[in-house]
């Protein structure tokens, strides 16, 4: 399922990230703004709690241990937000509505899922010995992420049921080398591979890598594209249905085309987000029971929403190669002067520039503009109403190096490597989407040269909202995982409304996409265990733990906001002892030793683990006394309760069959909670 690397850089648009005033939601009390993180002394106890405005200027104050209960707000539509009121029963009927449409939605997408696991496919077999051999012929070391990648392919293509895989990861991260292995696993066992790419320029890229990378193997690997002539295409054709072709890359085309397969095993998509809904539904229609591999670099909302509900799988390649450096990128008005600095300083030290200039009709134009502007620079033209044969020079001049400046269109969006292409310009850059803003970015900086990308706009003062919002995201993400964050910023830009149609958006619209997919995770969950909750009550639910000891990050400990709020957000969402292990040593590595009232955080955050494990509802306890409430008593050590209450009759008390009474002194706070904690691990431990 889902594989992502929790890394505070790599976080975004999560409830660390909000800004002042920016629409957040409370499971119990609906949409409000967020006002801060404030504390609060009561009793002498000092406690941080983040605050909420709602309608009629009313505030709550919520406790960071609450912190699962509020999500960060991003819906439909930006413009018209709902603010609820406090108390007010809108929010409950909403919440009675959602519920139910969440349920019927999970049942749909768990129906889908279900036929896929019921189809039948083939269960690949790997030859060790072969197959290590072929991955010792890869000149590179592969990253974790990538390592993690290929195993879990692996995996999948040993079962019976159809792989249905997607690797997302940026451009040069590795996510050929993971199909190429897949593609190796599938020719062992005799089956045909077939790799789907949106252009004939990236289909050309990936025949010569993979003619490289095969070398060594008796593999037949052959193109279908544009640039293959009528005659060419029908001798493909013939060789594909006869068998003497294993790996067949090419263009949609491929789609159209009447293929008769010796014995077809497995689909790659590669930039499957340049595929449309109709190209999709014939994949389906042509390859229903084989396995299917998907590569993007920025996953379309619609996958993004399969992936993070568990229904279709996910593998995330995070990790940069070794030297690779970040492209700086820039956001200017247009500026000649400006141009000629940029472009100059990438010829001078031997680099090559992609000029990318979308419209066909005036591309000539600019091209003479840069050169009279730049007579230094050897500048030629590429589009795609270019001829195939005149495109496939330009191409091949470029990466030979014949000159040093190409202005194009978005034809070199995908698959170009060029190694020695390391500044980008892009003219009117807020017409961009932003996937395919990150895509063009992604051509560069493929090698240890640092990278540059210009973006440029005519003004900066009349772009729209929407560009505004794409310019800014695609700024500050780097070429380091980006795609995915991406993906996740293009949602909250573009809406969700295409993800699940308009009945599911105005519910999205009322309680914001991440809430939506947090409860439709929940439901499938539910729904496979054959029950039925009401969701946002379950949510709602939680152990109260009344302690009275400060427990939280101080700002001398930790000065910026969102960065506590992201540790206090980890911590409240963790599920095991070891994660919140895991926290405590990310704390002290990056920030230093642990306050006391930090070091009093982490020791409740496991005591409100081993409650939850125990079945506890409620522990409240002071320096002398202490309560705790348990949901029933079937998960708990009873014997050991038992000979606590002989040894020690003074100082236990039965209030009834689920509340228990305890009198202990304790002069320090540290020392009460590791006696709390020692204790529900001794009453979590069954005696068999």
């Amino acid at each position: 399922m889902l594989e992502k690397k929790n890394t505070f850089q790599k976080k975004k648009n999560y409830i660390e990230n909000i800004k002042f005033n920016d629409p957040i939601i409370h499971i119990e009390h609906g949409v409000g703004r967020y006002q801060g993180l404030t504390t609060i002394e009561t009793s002498s106890i000092e406690s941080e709690y983040l605050i909420i405005l709602y309608a009629d200027e009313n505030k709550l104050y919520v406790p960071v241990s609450n912190l699962h209960l509020v999500s960060p707000y991003v819906s439909t539509s930006q413009e018209h937000i709902p603010m609820h009121k406090l108390g007010c029963d809108t929010w409950k009927k909403e919440k009675t509505k959602i519920n139910k449409n969440i349920y019927d939605h999970a049942a749909i997408l768990l129906d889908i899922y279900s036929k896929r696991i019921y189809k039948n496919g083939f269960s690949f077999q790997i030859n060790e010995k072969e197959y290590q051999n072929f991955c010792k012929t890869f000149p590179f070391k592969t990253t974790l992420d990538q390592e993690n990648a290929i195993i879990s392919v692996l995996n999948d293509m040993k079962k019976s049921i159809p792989m249905d895989r997607l690797i997302c990861g940026d451009v040069g991260f590795g996510k050929t080398e993971v199909a190429m292995r897949a593609a190796f696993i599938s020719i062992l066992n005799h089956k045909q591979v077939v790799v789907l790419v949106p252009t004939t320029l990236l289909a050309q890229q990936h025949f010569k890598n993979f003619k490289q990378r095969f070398q060594n193997w008796p593999i037949q690997i052959d193109i279908l594209s544009r640039f293959r002539s009528e005659r060419e295409q029908i001798k493909i054709l013939k060789n594909i249905k006869n068998g003497n072709i294993n790996i067949l890359i090419g263009t949609h085309k491929i789609l159209f085309k009447k293929i008769n397969w010796y014995d077809i095993g497995l689909l790659i998509i590669d930039e499957e987000h340049r595929f449309g809904v109709n190209h999709k539904e014939i994949i389906k229609q042509i390859y229903p029971h084989i396995d299917i591999l998907t590569l993007t670099a920025t996953p379309i909302p619609r996958t993004l929403h399969m992936a993070m509900t568990g229904i279709k799988d996910f593998s995330i390649i995070s990790e940069p190669p070794k030297e690779r450096l970040q492209i700086k990128t820039f956001i200017e008005e247009y500026n000649p002067i400006l141009v000629k600095k940029v472009i100059l300083r990438e010829i001078n030290r031997g680099g090559q520039v992609y000029y990318i200039y979308n419209k066909v009709n005036n591309i000539d134009n600019i091209a003479r503009n840069l050169s009279n502007l730049i007579p230094e620079a050897i500048i030629k033209v590429g589009h795609g109403k270019m001829h195939n044969i005149d495109l496939k020079k330009i191409m091949y001049e470029f990466q030979s190096y014949y000159f040093n400046v190409l202005v194009c269109t978005t034809i070199i969006e995908s698959g170009i490597d060029i190694p020695k292409a390391n500044t980008i310009i892009i003219e009117n850059a807020d017409h961009f989407g932003l996937s395919q803003l990150h895509q063009l970015r992604g051509r560069i900086g493929r090698s240890n040269h640092q990278a540059y990308a210009l973006l440029l706009v005519n003004n900066l003062k009349k772009m729209t909202l929407e560009a505004k919002k794409r310019l800014d995201a695609i700024s500050s993400t780097n070429n380091f995982g980006g795609g995915f964050t991406l993906s996740n910023e293009d949602l909250e830009i573009r809406g969700v409304g295409e993800i699940l149609g308009r009945e599911q958006s105005g519910h999205i619209q009322n309680i914001g996409f991440y809430l939506y997919i947090k409860l439709l995770k929940k439901a499938i969950r539910i729904i496979k265990k054959g029950e039925k909750k009401d969701l946002l009550d379950e949510l709602v639910k939680n152990i109260n733990i009344e302690l009275h000891v400060p427990s939280l990050i101080p700002s001398s400990y930790i000065f910026d906001v969102n960065t506590r709020l992201f540790f206090y957000k980890k911590i409240a969402n963790a599920k095991t002892k070891r994660e919140i292990e895991k926290i405590q040593f990310n704390l002290v590595n990056q920030f230093g030793k642990l306050p006391i009232f930090t070091k009093n955080l982490i020791l409740i955050s496991k005591i409100r683990l081993l409650a939850k494990k125990i079945g506890i509802s409620r522990i409240k306890s002071n320096k002398k006394m202490g309560i705790i409430e348990f949901n029933s008593c079937n998960s708990i050590n009873t014997e050991y309760l038992l000979n606590l209450f002989k040894k020690e009759p003074n100082l236990w008390k039965m209030e009834n069959s689920k509340k228990i009474k305890f009198f202990h002194q304790f002069d320090e706070n540290n020392t009460r909670l590791k006696w709390i904690k020692n204790l529900l691990i001794n009453l979590n431990i069954k005696i068999i």
